[in-house]
C-alpha cells in the first residue's frame, strides 16, 4: 500500500503508457484498410514510439506531482479530475491519429481537425468508413475504455492526498527521481537513441505535433535567404510583391468582348472531378483500362489526354483547390481551411463575370471537410442531397439540373463524383462488394464509368453537344497495397497520392496523348486560354491549350504539398523531399511517362518509379532549390500575398 502511495503518479503513467503500448500494437502489427501493415518492419517504430509516449506520460506526471505538493483540500479532487481528463484526450487523440496514419498515412495536426471537424454530418461516408475497418475501430475504442476504467479505479483506490502527505524522505526523492529519468530519457530518446528525423516525423505523440503547430506560425513570417530563387522556381515573379498575380490590363474589353459573342462560340465547360483516381490504373494507354472503362476511353482518346497529371496535394479538399484556385496545395496544412481568409479568385468566379452560369454537383457532404463555404463562394448554385450518394444517381441529377439551366447563358458545371471513395461501397442492386480491394475499387471505377455514359448521353443528345467542352480530373490519386509500404521512405506526396489524369474532349481540340507531367493547377489557366479570356489571376499552373491546341514543348517543373513533404516532376525525373522546410536532402526517381510497368494487375501493378542517380552536386542544388520554394511559398500564403 505505502508503495503504491509513494509512487502514486508513477504507476498513473505506467497505466496511460501501457495503453498506449496497446494501441501502437494495434497500429503497426494490424493490416491497413488499404491492405498490408502500414510499415514493412514495425520494430523499426513500433519501440522508438513507445519510448517517446514514456517519456511525455511521465513528464506530465512529473507536473501533477509538483502540482499536487502545493494543493490542499477539494484541490486534490481537482487535480485527479484534470489528470483523468487529460489522460481521456491523450487516448483518444492518440487513437485518431493511429485511424488517420492507418487511412491516408497522415498525422492529426491542427490543419487536420480543422477541416474535418465536421465530417460526422456526412453519415453515410463516416458509416462506410467505419465498416471498412471496424475490428480496428472497436479496437481503439474498447482500448480506451480499458485503460480509462483501470485509471479511475486507480484514483479511486488509491488516495491522492494521502500519497501527497507523505514525508519527502529518500524513498520519496527516489520514486520522484524515476519519474524524472524516464520524462528526460523518453522525450530525448529520438535525438540519441539511433535518430531519423524522417522517422520521428512519423512517430512523434500526437500532443508534439499539435504543440508544434501552434509554433509553426512563427516561422512562416520568414520568406527564407533563398526566397528569390524559390519564388522563380514555383514560376512567379520575385520582383513583384505579388508574384504570381498577372494583371490583365484589357480584363473589362475582354470579358465585354466575349459576353456579346454569339452562344454558340461560347461554349458550355463540364468539369468532371473523379474521386480517388488512380492514373497509373485507368491509364487508357492500356488497352484493358480502356476495355473496361468505355466512357473515360471515349473521353481520352477523343481529346487532348494527359495521362501524367498529378495533384497539388491530398485529400480531397487539396485537389478541389489546384482545379478551382489554380494553386499549389500549403507545405505545412491544409490550404484552404488554414488560410480561409486568403484572397484568391477561382476561376468559376472569373467565368461568372464572363456570362457563365456557374454550378456545382457534390457527391460527399461537404461539411465533411469543411468546404461548404467555398462553393458558396465559388458558384451560383451548388447542391448536395444524402439521396444522390453514388455516381449513377449524381449523374441523374446532372441530368435534371442540365435541362433547368438558363437558356441565355454559357454553363460551367462542376460534377464531383463519390462511388470511387474508400471504401468503395454501391448500392445493394449492384451486388455484393468484392472481397478483394483492388477489384472492389475497378468495381467501382465501372460503376463511375457508367455515370460519365449518363452524362454524356444527355449531352451528346441535346442542343449544345458540338459546343461543349468537358474537362476530366482526379481529386487526387490513392495508395495501393504495396504502395503504403514506401510511406515510410518515400513520404506523404509520391505518385500513390498524386497522380491522377487530365482530359480536355470538345471543340478545336485535336486528339492527342502528351506524356510531359502536368498538373491540376494548369486547368484554370488552360480553360481561359481556350475561351481566349483575359482576366487577372494568380494562376500557377499553365496554358496546356492556347486557343484550342494541346501545347507541345517545354513544361515547367509541376510541384506537390502535403503537410511537410513536397514532390517536384520535371520531365521524366521525379525529385522527393520529405520535411522540405527544414531538409533538403532530395531522392530521385526516374517516372514511368509510358505504361511499361506491370499492367497485368491494374491496381496492384504499379508501385513507384526506378531510383535514378544523380550527380551528388546537381542533387544537392535541386534539393536546395525545392527548400527554398517550400519555404517561399509557405511565405507568400501566410502573408496574403496572392492577390492585391
Amino acid at each position: 500500500m505505502i508503495i503504491m502511495l509513494r509512487y502514486y503518479w508513477f504507476f498513473f503513467a505506467l497505466i496511460l503508457a501501457l495503453g498506449r503500448f496497446a494501441q501502437l500494437c494495434a497500429l503497426y502489427m494490424m493490416d491497413t484498410p488499404l491492405g498490408g501493415p502500414l510499415v514493412s518492419n514495425f520494430n523499426r517504430f513500433l519501440w522508438y514510439a513507445l519510448y517517446s509516449e514514456i517519456g511525455l506520460v511521465m513528464a506530465v506526471a512529473l507536473v501533477f506531482w509538483g502540482v499536487s505538493k502545493i494543493v490542499r483540500g477539494k484541490g486534490y479532487t481537482v487535480v485527479k479530475v484534470v489528470s483523468l481528463v487529460l489522460a481521456f484526450l491523450y487516448l483518444v487523440l492518440s487513437a485518431t491519429n493511429d485511424e488517420i496514419m492507418r487511412w491516408i498515412s497522415q498525422r492529426l495536426t491542427l490543419s487536420y481537425i480543422r477541416t474535418y471537424i465536421f465530417a460526422f454530418t456526412d453519415t453515410g461516408l463516416v458509416s462506410t468508413i467505419f465498416a471498412g475497418s471496424a475490428f480496428h475501430f472497436v479496437l481503439s475504442a474498447l482500448i480506451v475504455v480499458a485503460f480509462m476504467v483501470a485509471l479511475i479505479l486507480y484514483v479511486k483506490k488509491y488516495d491522492l492526498a494521502e500519497a501527497s502527505s507523505l514525508p519527502f524522505d529518500k524513498k520519496s526523492a527516489g520514486a520522484v527521481a524515476l519519474i524524472f529519468v524516464l520524462a528526460v530519457v523518453g522525450c530525448t530518446s529520438h535525438l540519441w537513441f539511433n535518430p531519423s528525423s524522417r522517422r520521428w516525423d512519423r512517430i512523434r505523440p500526437v500532443a508534439y505535433t499539435l504543440v508544434e503547430n501552434v509554433f509553426e506560425t512563427f516561422e512562416m513570417s520568414d520568406p527564407g535567404e533563398h526566397y528569390r530563387e524559390g519564388i522563380i522556381a514555383l514560376g512567379g515573379n520575385p520582383d513583384q510583391k505579388y508574384p504570381f498575380w498577372k494583371e490583365a490590363k484589357d480584363e473589362k474589353a475582354s470579358m465585354e468582348f466575349f459576353k456579346a459573342k454569339p452562344m454558340e462560340e461560347r461554349p458550355d465547360i463540364i468539369v468532371l472531378t473523379i474521386e480517388s483516381l488512380r492514373g497509373w490504373a485507368l491509364d487508357m494507354r492500356i488497352e484493358e483500362s480502356c476495355n473496361r472503362f468505355r466512357n473515360l476511353c471515349k473521353l481520352a482518346r477523343g481529346g487532348a489526354y494527359y495521362p501524367n497529371t498529378h495533384s497539388v496535394g491530398f485529400p480531397s479538399i487539396e485537389g478541389l483547390l489546384g482545379i478551382m484556385q489554380g494553386v499549389f496545395s500549403f507545405p505545412q496544412g491544409i490550404f484552404l481551411n488554414s488560410y480561409p481568409n486568403t484572397k484568391m479568385r477561382s476561376i468559376s468566379e472569373i467565368l461568372s463575370e464572363a456570362g457563365y452560369y456557374t454550378e456545382v454537383l457534390i457527391g460527399s457532404e461537404p461539411n465533411f471537410d469543411n468546404s461548404l463555404v467555398w462553393f458558396q463562394k465559388w458558384f451560383d448554385f451548388y447542391e448536395y442531397n444524402a439521396e444522390n450518394e453514388n455516381d449513377v444517381a449524381l449523374a441523374k441529377r446532372f441530368v435534371e439540373l442540365y435541362r433547368e439551366r438558363p437558356a441565355d447563358k454559357p454553363l460551367f458545371f462542376h460534377w464531383m463524383s463519390r462511388s470511387m471513395h474508400t471504401t468503395f461501397d454501391l448500392p445493394p442492386d449492384m451486388g455484393p462488394k468484392p472481397e478483394d480491394l483492388d477489384e472492389a475499387y475497378l468495381k467501382a471505377t465501372a460503376y463511375m464509368d457508367s455515370s460519365l455514359g449518363i452524362i454524356l448521353d444527355e449531352v451528346e443528345n441535346g442542343t449544345r453537344a458540338r459546343n461543349t467542352l468537358f474537362v476530366l480530373t482526379g481529386d487526387h490519386s490513392l495508395l495501393n497495397g504495396k504502395q503504403s509500404l514506401l510511406t515510410e521512405k518515400l513520404g506523404q506526396i509520391f505518385d500513390g497520392f498524386t497522380w491522377v489524369s487530365l482530359i480536355f474532349n470538345g471543340p478545336g481540340i485535336e486528339p492527342a496523348v502528351i506524356e510531359n507531367p502536368v498538373s491540376q493547377a494548369d486547368l484554370a489557366p488552360s480553360l481561359l486560354g481556350y475561351l481566349d479570356i483575359s482576366a487577372s489571376n494568380h494562376f500557377m499552373g499553365v496554358d496546356l491549350l492556347g486557343k484550342g491546341m494541346p501545347a507541345v514543348g517545354a513544361f515547367p517543373p509541376v510541384f506537390s504539398f502535403r503537410f511537410g513533404d513536397m514532390a517536384m516532376r520535371r520531365d521524366s525525373l521525379t525529385y522527393l523531399l520529405p520535411q522540405c522546410t527544414i531538409s533538403d536532402s532530395v531522392m530521385v526517381f526516374k517516372s514511368y511517362l509510358k505504361p511499361t510497368w506491370n499492367t497485368s494487375s491494374l491496381v496492384a501493378g504499379y508501385g513507384t518509379g526506378m531510383p535514378f542517380a544523380m550527380d551528388a552536386a546537381m542533387k544537392s542544388e535541386i534539393g536546395r532549390t525545392m527548400q527554398a520554394a517550400a519555404i517561399a511559398w509557405r511565405y507568400i500564403v501566410y502573408s496574403n500575398l496572392l492577390m492585391p
